[in-house]
C-alpha cells in the first residue's frame, strides 16, 4: 500500500464553483467545471451571451471569450462535465464525462481522443504512455482513494494495476479526495475538510 509524502501547500487552490483551477507555463488558466457547467459572457453590444456544457476552459490575460474544449473536440466528446484535469509543462489531459476518454490537448487545441476503459476516474497523473488515475470510492464506512494504473499504445488504454494509497501515518483516508491537481507525472490531494495539508502521489515507471 502506497503512502503518501506530505506537504505543507497554501499556493494551490481551486474556486468555489470549479472542479479545479491550474495555471499553465504560459500563464493561462484552465478551469474544469462540473454539475453541466454554464457561463455568461459579455458581447460588444452590451448583450450576453451563454454558454452550457462547457467542461473545461482557457482563460488568457486578454480578457476575451476563453477558449472551449467543446469547439476543439467536435461532437466526438461530452464535455457534461470534466472529472479530471492535468496541466503539464507541455500537454494537457483531460478525462470528461460521460464517457472519460481520454483527451490530450497542446497549445494548438486537440491532439487526440482515446477511448478510456477507466471509468470513475477523478484525478489524473501522466508520465509518458503510463497513466495513474485516481479512483475514490466507499468501502463500508470507510473511504477508499485507489490508483488504476494504465498503459497508452497505439491510441489503446490498457489497465495493469491498481493500488489503495494510505496517507503517511499509514492511516486511511477519513473524507474524500479533494484538490486532485495533475502535474505531469504528479498528483496533489487533500482530506476534505482540510485544505491546508497536501499530499502527493507520484507516478515511479
Amino acid at each position: 500500500m502506497p503512502t503518501l509524502p506530505g506537504s505543507r501547500h497554501s499556493s494551490v487552490g481551486h474556486a468555489m464553483i470549479e472542479e479545479q483551477l491550474l495555471t499553465d507555463p504560459e500563464g493561462r488558466i484552465w478551469t474544469s467545471y462540473f454539475d453541466e457547467a454554464s457561463y455568461w459572457s459579455a458581447d460588444p453590444d452590451g448583450t450576453r451571451s451563454h454558454r452550457f456544457l462547457v467542461g473545461l476552459a482557457r482563460w488568457d490575460d486578454t480578457g476575451g471569450i476563453p477558449w472551449l474544449a467543446p469547439a476543439h473536440t467536435g461532437s466526438r466528446v461530452v464535455w457534461c462535465d470534466c472529472y479530471a484535469l492535468k496541466v503539464g509543462r507541455t500537454l494537457v489531459h483531460a478525462c470528461p464525462y460521460t464517457d472519460f476518454p481520454l483527451v490530450e490537448l497542446d497549445a494548438s487545441g486537440g491532439r487526440s481522443i482515446t477511448p478510456n476503459p477507466v471509468t470513475r476516474c477523478h484525478g489524473l497523473a501522466v508520465s509518458g504512455s503510463t497513466l495513474a488515475f485516481l479512483d475514490q470510492h466507499r468501502h463500508g464506512d470507510a473511504i477508499v482513494w485507489e490508483i488504476r494504473r494504465a498503459h497508452r499504445e497505439d491510441r489503446v488504454i490498457t489497465e495493469t494495476g491498481r493500488e489503495t494509497l494510505a496517507l503517511p501515518d499509514g492511516r486511511s483516508p477519513t473524507g474524500c479526495a479533494r484538490g486532485k491537481i495533475g502535474r505531469d507525472a504528479t498528483l496533489w490531494l487533500h482530506e476534505d475538510g482540510n485544505p491546508r495539508q497536501w499530499y502527493r502521489y507520484e507516478i515511479d515507471c
